[in-house]
């Protein structure tokens, strides 16, 4: 989850009522003692827009409260300041230097949280922007503490130095590797980071799994990020949002929620997917995109599926999303698989010879994951052998591992992912209406149990509702011809404007990445 930037923002002295507060809300959450004996009369608060400050007098004091307290002053931070909020604390050897009673330990903690060091255990993973290095304006160049002794170099008010574990490092655009399958959508994005909020907006890329959507949203986020450091900006998966909204609600501090997510100038969401069939995160969503775009901010949208495919979703949605530019990822052609290969091996350097990269190129198809999973399967192998890896030994390895891993396409596979991409039931599919949003999809589930299965029309026509062979076959050649003819058939409303040929083509996908 990435918080919006606010560099810029000076802390504020607090008024005497919202002081009061602050220290009424810690006191709650570390409780009435602890408050007592480490926080009243050492510390002092300020508030920097979306960031509570806590300043302490040395950095013994603040690696200690911070090993001490690190939970309840997140909770603390995000009671006063919403969801997205984050807390920091700041050394200021002005303050009256009492040291915390108790045994200090030195060097061994972070002195600076945010919101997202121990997020519910369904948000780990997610990075958090706000995590990097914070320096305060208007204030004089802060001096890091050292990692040895803890001990400031200079004076003044000095955040401590953050250790890069935990962080999320984010991609970008620059090592995105360019081809026919990707051009648009990385053009696409280019001209969002010139422009935010000007053109193409909202951006919605779409494609199977691991063909670089995730990459292409970092890549956004970083280098507008880079060029464009005062802009507000949040980057997060759809599935965290959801869980924002729920803890927000939970919380009843819902109008903080939306003022952190519709206040941003730059809105990244990835894996649109996750919000099928949740009627409630939908509808907030809808108003946080719609204040999002209606005020010059750019929306950016990730998904696995074409809008016009995410039939649980609702139709406002969907159609926010068209009304921008939607970008297909296709997946990656063999020049290309070859360009990722070889930039993926860089790091292996003399573990294979060009002929095994080209192998590996050759046969590993679907995406970028499944190339970088056969390289770092074949550099175990030379890390044990210390045989380098040709074409023979790659052959031999890769094929030993999908023979272990092979798995047939089965029908009921293909009646599942038919059922998702059009709303249906299998009941409607093996029943016996004839209406087109049903017969439709029936034919095109026939066609392709025909095409990856081993079955014989009989059994794909017993399959859908007893049907015999004839019926198979001519909904394959009803498919064929729709494929032939290039031309708008008569499909269901959610199919309308696109080729028969790529709505097979991505159903094929989801079924293959379903079988594996």
């Amino acid at each position: 989850m990435t918080q919006p930037s606010h560099h810029g923002q000076s802390p504020r002295e607090l008024p005497e009522n919202d002081a009061s507060r602050i220290d009424s809300m810690i006191r709650d959450c570390i409780g009435e003692q602890n408050f007592r004996h480490w926080f009243s009369g050492r510390l002092r608060f300020e508030v920097a827009d979306n960031m509570l400050l806590i300043y302490a007098p040395n950095p013994f004091t603040s690696n200690w409260l911070m090993k001490r307290f690190r939970r309840q002053l997140n909770h603390a931070a995000s009671q006063l300041l919403g969801p997205s909020a984050s807390f920091e604390i700041v050394v200021d050897p002005k303050l009256k230097d009492q040291s915390v009673p108790g045994q200090i330990p030195c060097g061994s903690e972070t002195a600076k949280s945010n919101g997202h060091d121990d997020p519910p255990s369904s948000c780990r993973g997610q990075g958090s922007a706000a995590s990097e290095e914070r320096c305060l304006p208007n204030a004089p160049e802060p001096q890091r503490s050292s990692p040895r002794n803890g001990t400031p170099s200079a004076s003044g008010p000095q955040p401590l130095s953050v250790p890069a574990r935990g962080r999320r490092r984010f991609q970008s655009l620059t090592t995105f590797v360019p081809g026919q399958c990707n051009e648009l959508a990385l053009l696409a994005a280019r001209q969002v980071v010139q422009a935010p909020g000007e053109r193409f907006n909202p951006l919605y890329v779409h494609g199977s799994t691991g063909v670089g959507k995730t990459h292409l949203l970092e890549g956004i986020y970083s280098e507008i990020r880079r060029t464009k450091p005062n802009l507000r900006m949040i980057y997060l998966t759809s599935e965290g949002f959801t869980n924002y909204f729920m803890q927000a609600l939970a919380a009843r501090t819902v109008p903080s929620f939306r003022q952190r997510f519709r206040d941003v100038d730059v809105l990244l969401i990835d894996n649109i997917e996750f919000l099928d069939s949740k009627k409630a995160t939908q509808e907030e969503f809808l108003h946080t995109i719609v204040q999002v775009i209606d005020h010059g901010g750019q929306l950016v949208v990730s998904g696995d599926r074409h809008p016009r495919l995410l039939t649980k979703h609702r139709e406002e949605l969907t159609t926010r999303f068209m009304s921008g530019l939607v970008c297909r990822i296709e997946a990656p052609c063999e020049d290309t698989r070859r360009n990722m290969t070889r930039s993926l091996a860089l790091p292996m350097t003399g573990s294979f010879t060009q002929e095994a990269l080209d192998f590996v190129a050759r046969r590993c198809q679907k995406n970028v994951r499944e190339i970088q999973g056969a390289l770092n399967c074949l550099h175990s192998h030379f890390e044990l052998t210390g045989r380098k890896i040709t074409v023979a030994r790659a052959r031999e390895i890769l094929g030993d591992m999908e023979r272990e891993c092979r798995r047939l396409v089965r029908i009921n596979d293909v009646e599942k992912v038919i059922c998702d991409a059009f709303g249906l039931t299998a009941a409607d599919l093996r029943s016996k209406s004839r209406r087109r949003a049903v017969a439709c999809p029936r034919s095109l589930a026939m066609y392709i149990a025909r095409k990856l299965t081993k079955l014989a029309y009989r059994e794909i026509g017993a399959y859908f509702g007893g049907r015999d062979h004839s019926t198979v076959v001519a909904a394959e050649k009803r498919v064929l011809a729709w494929v032939e003819s290039d031309e708008a058939v008569n499909l269901p409303s959610s199919c309308r404007g696109r080729s028969v040929a790529e709505i097979i083509a991505e159903l094929e996908e989801r079924l293959m990445a379903l079988a594996c």
